[in-house]
């Protein structure tokens, strides 16, 4: 992902499949600068280390089919610029996340 997250005019970036090598994503402090769209769709990922750091200017999530991720990242919703999370058909722990981040945050913005 080094590569991709370099790309310095990166807006939306679609990761379907085989986009990951093994379960894990860790992404790296200064990729994904302008990112403002990630899906991430069909995919075998398990565990994704993502913090605010790593998406600073992300604006939509969207996960479909990714069965077996544990959860969201609870940091994700400490983006300031996110503005909604889309989850389709993936397992409950992410949907639950998914409603925790989309609570914490509506306790922030009051």
């Amino acid at each position: 992902m080094t590569t991709i997250g370099s790309l310095p005019n990166l807006e939306v970036l679609k990761l379907h499949d085989d986009a990951f090598e093994g379960s894990e994503w860790n992404p790296i402090e200064g990729e994904f600068l302008r990112l403002k769209a990630l899906f991430i769709w069909s995919c075998e990922l398990v565990w994704w280390g993502a913090e605010d750091i790593h998406f600073p200017n992300l604006e939509v999530l969207s996960l479909k089919f990714v069965g077996k991720l544990n959860e969201i990242p609870s940091s994700i919703g400490d983006i300031t610029t996110l503005n909604s999370i889309w989850v389709r058909l993936c397992g409950a722990s992410v949907k639950n996340s998914a409603r925790r981040i989309l609570k914490e945050n509506t306790k922030q913005w009051k």
